[in-house]
């Protein structure tokens, strides 16, 4: 028999998030930045995907002959890798960064910290980290 109530809360759970030990891109090791993430699944995430989609959709009723451009595509992706970040421990020139979606996408967005963003898109779409097994009696 499958008990569902085993996945009750799980909901919660992708909005709780994680911590996620950012690597260093050559070396792997940890550079000593945490990163809490939540799951691309979580609501949070979720409103900006809508927000970003309803747009594209207005646009095209506009202009449907108008395809996006790649920089409105990574606009968009930085966006929504933007919102599945909810703190971190973040300093610069040993000053604390606060945690606002202004910074955030600041942090996403800069090229020179490209490893950052992959890490937590890759981590924000991995269920396993938000999702732990059931215990078996």
């Amino acid at each position: 028999m499958f008990d569902l109530s085993q996945f009750d809360g799980l909901a919660s759970k992708l909005e709780e998030g994680f911590d996620l030990d950012i690597l260093h891109p050559a070396t792997g090791e940890k550079t000593g930045l945490v990163v809490k993430v939540v799951s691309y699944r979580s609501e949070r995430v979720k409103r900006v995907q809508r927000r970003l989609a309803n747009e594209a959709l207005r646009e095209g009723k506009k202009n449907p002959k108008k395809v996006g451009t790649v920089e409105e595509i990574e606009e968009r992706t930085n966006e929504i890798v933007a919102a599945s970040i909810i703190g971190w421990n973040l300093t610069q020139g040993g000053k604390p960064v606060e945690c606002t979606p202004e910074n955030v996408l600041k942090v996403i967005s800069n090229p020179d910290y490209f490893f950052i963003s992959e890490q937590v898109d890759k981590a924000a779409d991995e269920d396993a980290h938000f999702v732990k097994p059931s215990q078996k009696s």
